[in-house]
């Protein structure tokens, strides 16, 4: 969790606390106590309906949001270790198909790094940058026809990773354009305004004891309510994916070229 995304949750906590504690002060100030007693049995009614609604709501966005989270980052992972796969793979065929393979996967992965990824941070969802890169691999995998066993073998096993490799930048580039809609947005943040109103409607003689239950509440709704705002969209926001695993394939490719070229 990045520096930037602890200031960002500690600034939203804390506000919405410190908003919730002054709303009951004032409320007591604002309203005699009699007045407060006449309605808890009415009002503790109604705040176990809403309450008990809007945790469900909220407890279905908060695992429907980190579900999408990690699927997405699953996904990201699964085209990066194709295709340091198909870069493996790429040895058991002949080596005017190997090369081109190499070039391509190579070419891929660093237009992928150095402007795809980048993009996302200025456009709010991937720019296809690597489109061209993508395709040639693709046309260099169905341009070959395996003359051996051996390469059938291999060639059949590059079509799997290369599928799998669509199917994570199919994903990526799908769920980047995705993220939880204004509307329900502003039903979480009225769902849990109403809650801790609702809390502001009873009348404890201690009016320390009140306004830290109240504190509680509103620390608990925020936490949640941050935990959507954090993972909503997985490539977007302080805790986006990191292209570290495509800077690690790039790595060994690199590796694997070198330690080739100097036996």
């Amino acid at each position: 969790m990045s520096f930037d995304a602890w200031v960002f949750g500690i600034l939203m906590v804390a506000g919405a606390v410190l908003l919730a504690s002054v709303g009951a002060l004032a409320v007591r100030r604002a309203v005699s106590a009699g007045t407060l007693k006449s309605n808890h049995e009415v009002a503790g009614y109604l705040l176990s309906v809403v309450g008990t609604l809007y945790s469900v709501l909220l407890g279905l966005i908060v695992v429907d949001t980190q579900s999408k989270y990690q699927e997405a980052r699953a996904m990201s992972q699964q085209e990066a270790d194709s295709c340091l796969d198909m870069f493996h793979l790429a040895y058991g065929l002949p080596l005017k198909e190997r090369i081109v393979l190499h070039e391509k996967l190579q070419e891929y992965l660093d237009v992928l790094v150095a402007q795809e990824w980048e993009s996302h941070s200025t456009e709010g969802s991937f720019v296809d940058f690597a489109k061209t890169p993508f395709r040639d691999v693709w046309w260099s995998l169905t341009d070959f026809e395996p003359q051996t066993n051996k390469e059938q073998s291999v060639y059949e096993q590059l079509l799997d990773e290369m599928q799998k490799l669509s199917d994570g930048r199919r994903y990526r580039m799908q769920i980047s354009k995705t993220s939880l809609p204004p509307v329900m947005w502003g039903v979480l943040i009225a769902g849990a305004a109403l809650t801790v109103f609702f809390t502001y409607l009873f009348e404890v003689e201690n009016t320390k004891a009140q306004v830290l239950m109240t504190a509680l509440v509103a620390l608990s709704l925020a936490l949640n309510i941050l935990l959507v705002a954090l993972f909503n969209n997985p490539y977007k926001g302080y805790m986006r994916i990191q292209a570290y695993p495509f800077e690690y394939d790039r790595k060994v490719m690199r590796e694997l070229l070198k330690i080739r070229a100097d036996k």
